[in-house]
């Protein structure tokens, strides 16, 4: 019990039994703040004004009997304890059923008053342990975890309203399922086995799993089963909690996309960095150094090292224009500010265009530069882009074929909806690790050709960022010795 003392009471009309019970609590010391009532009236009076612990009260009062209060004491939550007559069960088995927490008999002894102190106790015991009850079965029925619990078989015997709230799936569908069919649905038999076994050593099991709500609707859940046991240590079913993270799993993969496309950022703002301070500060080198000698030794020079001197400076010159170009095309595509404005494109005349552009890069090495393209094919993109992409890889192409070789571009329709746009050489070709580098920004790297000539290695990933954004897609094909072809699909039209 309690330490404060209970407050008590007492219904009771006799006074001799008042003063019988009065004696009791004072020889016993018992832990008692008693209060009388000699009427059905005065018990409803006092009880209204007051806090009370338990009510005793007899059934038959000078005013009627304690069945007129018994329901609006007990509807209280309070304990109600029945006193009748000698013999008079049906009434204390009445009293019961109306939820009096328990019943006495009386007897001319006042034995029965003996056996107050030990009912007050178990009622109040009762009441606790009720109240208990009622507290866990509200905090079960009103928890945001679904809760599902199981007999020993694994068989669901209980679900919270959460359960129906995130599933749609009411008691009617689920009870009776085994807790094992519940996961085996939508997750690896590996994940269900393994929940079988655990728990089956007594320990428990804890997860992310996979379900389908009744709307066929798929989602996340942090789920743990516990097996449950009684007092005396034998299995009786199982609980399993769970919580619906599909929210956060969705907020994992864009944290886990965000971080891939800054370390995506990362690589490109460090791959600018790089070559600007490696590809342009080489040439500008050179340009510094030539440009010296052309002006501190020019009276000791013969015309013919002038002359060298000259083409290097011009090389230089070019090589860092084409260098710089390509940075201020990567920088202004990278911050949105390149300009997009797609519209039909004639890929004969395109594809001419960038033929003519490259033919003295390809007659300096005696290459054959071919273009074979399906009459009237026409491409939706931006053209400027779509010409960059088309002469970028003809430029390498020319770069990566030795003398007398072959480049080669060619254009047809691919289907209603695709056209393809191939670029050919026979020239040194790559091997696949190589291949799969060509587009990655990490990745990148100058490779000389086959006369020495530079590039920046940032060619390819412009070509690439070009054509998606085109709505296009870009290949490549290649054998070491055996030539390589970048193809490249564009669609036919703005649809």
């Amino acid at each position: 019990m309690d330490k404060k003392n209970i407050r008590l009471l007492y219904i009771e009309d006799d006074l001799v039994d008042q003063m019988a019970f009065k004696r009791l609590i004072k020889e016993h010391n018992l832990p008692f703040d008693l209060t009388l009532a000699g009427s059905i009236r005065a018990g409803r009076e006092v009880f209204n004004a007051d806090v009370f612990d338990i009510v005793i009260s007899d059934f038959l009062l000078g005013d009627g009997t304690s069945f007129e209060i018994l329901p609006e004491m007990i509807k209280t939550g309070i304990p109600v304890i029945m006193i009748t007559g000698t013999g008079d069960e049906d009434v204390a088995v009445k009293a019961i059923k109306m939820g009096a927490s328990d019943y006495l008999i009386k007897d001319v002894d006042y034995g029965h008053l003996k056996m107050l102190p030990l009912v007050i106790e178990s009622s109040l015991n009762k009441k606790h342990s009720d109240d208990r009850i009622k507290k866990l079965s509200m905090a079960v029925e009103q928890s945001p975890s679904m809760l599902v619990i199981t007999n020993k078989e694994g068989l669901i015997e209980y679900i919270n309203p959460r359960v129906t709230e995130i599933t749609g799936y009411t008691s009617t569908d689920i009870l009776g399922t085994s807790i094992f069919t519940l996961h085996s649905n939508h997750n690896p038999a590996e994940m269900v086995d393994d929940i079988a076994q655990t728990l089956l050593k007594g320990q428990k099991w804890m997860g992310n799993t996979y379900h389908a709500r009744k709307s066929g609707e798929l989602f996340w859940e942090s789920t743990a089963i516990s097996p449950i046991y009684d007092n005396e240590g034998h299995l009786t079913g199982y609980i399993r909690v769970a919580e619906d993270i599909t929210e956060k799993k969705k907020t994992e993969e864009a944290i886990k996309k965000y971080s891939e496309e800054l370390r995506e950022s990362n690589a490109s703002k460090d791959k600018m960095f790089s070559i600007i301070a490696h590809d342009l500060r080489t040439p500008f080198n050179g340009l510094l150094a030539f440009s010296d000698i052309l002006s501190n030794d020019f009276e000791s020079l013969s015309k013919d090292e002038v002359q060298e001197y000259i083409e290097v400076i011009r090389d230089l010159s070019r090589n860092t224009f084409n260098l710089l170009e390509k940075l201020l095309q990567w920088s202004r595509l990278q911050t949105g500010r390149m300009e997009f404005k797609p519209s039909a494109i004639d890929i004969d005349h395109l594809t001419k265009s960038v033929a003519n552009l490259l033919s003295a890069n390809a007659k300096g090495k005696n290459i054959k530069l071919s273009c074979s393209v399906e009459e009237g094919l026409q491409v939706f993109g931006d053209t400027n882009m779509i010409h960059a992409v088309i002469r970028n890889l003809t430029s390498n192409a020319i770069k990566f074929t030795p003398e007398n070789g072959s480049v080669n571009i060619t254009a047809l329709k691919l289907s209603d909806i695709y056209a393809e746009i191939t670029v050919s050489d026979n020239g040194i070709g790559m091997k696949t690790g190589e291949i799969n580098k060509l587009f990655r920004i990490e990745c990148q790297h100058s490779t000389k050709g086959t006369k020495g000539e530079t590039g920046t290695g940032l060619g390819l990933l412009l070509c690439k960022e070009f054509v998606d954004l085109n709505n296009g897609t870009i290949r490549v094909e290649s054998e070491p010795g055996a030539g390589s072809r970048f193809i490249i699909t564009l669609p036919l039209n703005e649809n």
